[in-house]
């Protein structure tokens, strides 16, 4: 937990830093972000409530002593998670004044190549146009945000083993600070529904025919994606506003969900598999996103996850072999 700690102080100096030098007015907008600091822990007692129910359960099962010492360490990591997130706000609304978007030709083309001539999202709205858009919505915008964000609370308050929750805290920096911030800047790309808005012409006019016949455009998905681009558009600063499509960072973090579910109980895989494949698919069914977003936001959280668990065993070897009858 301390290296976690560490890491995101050295991700808010960073950021601090790399807003001062592409931004105008960088203070203000730097002052905004601490301001919101307080308000954001309303945020997660609206949104995760049940989070709070969940502790109180362990109440009934945990030693007294045990319960108790979880509770300041979970306020903690919430306002380490809680600077996190506004930090990574900040700086990924300032990636284009850092790099003009380039890449979406690129990944566009690239998409077309990977899926036999045509765009992902035509694939997705011919099997899937019977999702009703509420209900994408609530699991792409709404289920997926507390985890997502607060995994590092979870952790604390609900795993006892240190060697899965360094793993995960690991996991959690790189699917948000490698992926959302590193990789993004280096891929700066807006995604399919802001294609034809960024580079003019019609090249994804049947992606926003599409959205508008099944009814996202008119839900809140496209809503929000309305408000990101106007804050893009006017160079303003707005709640979780920002503009990039490489790597996505939601389907980065599902993979990661989607592990911790499977180290917990191996049953779970098949759940594990369809929660990522169900994020997958929206983002490229919802516009955000072009299909190879994903994939690289998967191939990059899963073999960082072998790697980790593969270093941790061999650590662990020479100490379990200490412990071995034949040394007792």
């Amino acid at each position: 937990m301390r290296n976690f700690l560490r890491f995101v102080a050295i991700y808010f100096l960073a950021g601090i830093v790399f807003v001062a030098l592409v931004r105008d007015d960088p203070v203000a907008l730097i002052g905004g972000l601490v301001a919101a600091l307080p308000a954001t822990v309303l945020f997660f007692f609206q949104k995760a409530w049940w989070l709070v129910l969940a502790f109180a359960a362990l109440f009934l099962v945990l030693p007294r002593g045990e319960f108790m010492a979880r509770i300041p360490r979970a306020v903690i990591v919430l306002m380490v998670c809680n600077l996190f997130f506004l930090t990574f706000t900040l700086v990924k609304t300032s990636l284009p004044y850092a790099l003009p978007f380039w890449a979406d030709p690129a990944l566009a083309g690239i998409d077309r190549v990977l899926h036999g001539g045509v765009d992902p999202y035509v694939l997705t709205h011919a099997v899937a146009a019977w999702i009703p858009p509420a209900a994408a919505v609530t699991l792409y915008m709404g289920i997926w945000i507390v985890p997502a964000m607060y995994l590092p609370v979870i952790l604390v308050l609900f795993d006892g083993d240190r060697a899965r929750v360094g793993r995960f805290l690991l996991l959690y920096a790189v699917g948000w600070a490698v992926l959302g911030s590193g990789l993004a800047l280096a891929g700066m790309s807006a995604g399919p529904v802001y294609y034809d808005r960024l580079l003019g012409g019609d090249r994804f006019a049947g992606l926003a025919q599409a959205l508008a016949d099944s009814g996202i455009a008119a839900s809140m998905t496209g809503q929000v994606q309305d408000f990101l681009w106007g804050v893009y558009d006017s160079g303003t600063q707005g709640v979780g506003s920002g503009i990039s499509a490489f790597p996505s960072v939601h389907v980065g973090m599902a993979c990661v969900l989607s592990l911790y579910l499977y180290e917990r109980a191996r049953w779970l895989a098949p759940v594990a598999v369809a929660l990522t494949a169900a994020f997958q698919i929206l983002s490229v069914h919802l516009g955000w996103h072009y299909a190879v977003d994903g994939y690289a936001s998967i191939a990059v959280t899963l073999t960082t996850w072998a790697v980790v668990r593969r270093r941790q065993a061999a650590r662990s070897a020479p100490e379990m072999a200490e412990l071995s009858p034949e040394t007792i």
